[in-house]
């Protein structure tokens, strides 16, 4: 045997020796301590979030800001159209908003509750708008004539109370509308409310929808409300539902809307309108001579136009005739000057 082979036969372990080796190793790494976080975390306070392949977000973070701006802009207008109708004070505070499924949406409502299906053309599909029960019933309580108390009764409607809630419901969509006038037109619809809300289909159970809440705080009760959208049915306005693009379509429309409002406020105005005959100048004895009979021979020609003055100034030329029942004047002129 050559002397080079004789010294790998000297390192050679025995088997007690790998037995020993073996243990000591399992030893040591039974005795490390465990890592204090995982190795994916960066950072000492970094929280981790999971996220579910399955199911991605599908609403940007600045999709989720433009609709909170709407949400803002909604609470504000139903406010004030609550609080007209209800001849009582009402407050509507915009609340969180959250990416679930369409499912997950529904099983978190109570049962009963109000719910509306809207129409919400030219946009493809349809929304859900709830209101707890509470909050409706005391809504009708007010409309009813009484202090906005909700009833005792549990999920019960009458014919009557039905028809109210259907007008309450087009309220909510008229301020609907108004919120979401800058990113897109819309002429929502609201069909007959249901008190199951599982009864209610608008998208698949697994559809990714955003879900908007709402606080509604009357003098007697405060209860909540809340919207859910599909994204199949926004998918078509994302692109204009950024906060930059909805933040410079809201400072542009301020102004509008200052002018617009005090043009309405302007249109109510009453006015008096007048149609002149003639006129003519008489004496004092003339005056007193009058009877039954006499004849005063105006300035005006029978075939002529007659003036028509808008409270002390004349605007329009006019032919006078009848339209059913009444005297009256068909415009022919309209007076520039």
């Amino acid at each position: 045997m050559s002397p080079q082979a004789a010294a790998m036969e000297e390192r050679k372990l025995t088997q007690p020796e790998i037995e020993a080796l073996v243990a000591r190793f399992f030893l040591q790494k039974r005795q490390l301590p465990a890592p204090s976080r995982p190795a994916f975390a960066f950072g000492k306070d970094k929280a981790v979030k999971l996220y579910d392949f399955r199911r991605p977000d599908k609403f940007s973070k600045d999709h989720l800001r433009a609709l909170r701006i709407v949400n803002s802009a909604f609470a504000r207008v139903l406010s004030s159209s609550l609080t007209s109708y209800l001849r009582t004070a009402v407050q509507v505070k915009a609340g969180p908003i959250e990416q679930v499924t369409y499912d997950e949406y529904i099983r978190s409502l109570e049962t009963p509750t109000v719910t509306y299906v809207v129409g919400v053309a030219p946009l493809p599909g349809q929304a859900v708008v709830e209101v707890n029960l509470p909050v409706a019933q005391a809504v009708l309580d007010r409309l009813l004539g009484g202090s906005g108390v909700p009833s005792t009764r549990s999920g019960e409607v009458t014919e009557i109370e039905l028809a109210l809630l259907q007008k309450l419901g087009g309220l909510l969509m008229t301020s609907f509308r108004e919120a979401w006038a800058n990113v897109v037109r819309l002429q929502p619809t609201v069909k007959e409310p249901v008190l199951t809300p599982e009864f209610v289909h608008v998208t698949l159970p697994g559809e990714t929808t955003v879900s908007m809440r709402f606080e509604i705080a009357l003098p007697t009760i405060t209860g909540a409300m809340s919207i859910c959208i599909a994204h199949t049915v926004l998918q078509p306005v994302l692109d204009a539902l950024t906060s930059q693009v909805w933040v410079t379509a809201g400072a542009r429309a301020d102004g509008e809307e200052d002018r617009h409002g005090a043009q309405d406020q302007l249109t109510q105005v009453d006015l008096p309108v007048t149609a002149l005959l003639g006129r003519t100048e008489i004496t004092v004895r003339e005056l007193l001579a009058l009877s039954e009979g006499t004849v005063l021979k105006l300035d005006t020609a029978a075939s002529g136009a007659l003036p028509i003055q808008v409270g002390e100034h004349v605007k329009f030329h006019g032919r006078p005739g009848v339209n059913g029942k009444n005297i009256a004047i068909k415009i022919e002129r309209i007076l520039t000057t």
